[in-house]
């Protein structure tokens, strides 16, 4: 039986998102934040959070301490609406290690 090809939603995208960073040694989650808003939270070592989501043209995310401030913003050029999970995932990747993500 062929596979229908069907787009997924953005809860199914965050998903698989968590999942290929956490196949790459990350301790990735995904997370609903209230409203159908999901986002990618990875831990930073020196505590606080990385909460990339799709709430622009491009995949962004915001940089906590471990009070829950923002400390810091991260953008790129990679679209929010990309259905390439793994594109996605190693863009987040990246920039996620560079701002002091928790690595296995």
């Amino acid at each position: 039986m062929e596979e229908l090809s069907r787009t997924l939603n953005e809860e199914e995208i965050v998903e698989r998102i968590a999942e290929a960073l956490q196949a790459c040694g990350l301790d990735a989650g995904a997370q609903d934040t209230g409203g159908a808003i999901y986002c990618v939270v990875l831990p930073r070592q020196d505590g606080g959070e990385i909460i990339w989501g799709t709430a622009d043209v491009n995949w962004g995310a915001t940089v906590t301490d471990d009070g829950g401030e923002i400390v810091s913003s991260i953008s790129t050029t990679c679209p929010s609406d990309s259905q390439d999970v793994e594109a996605v995932a190693e863009v987040i990747k990246s920039h996620s290690i560079q701002a002091g993500t928790v690595t296995r």
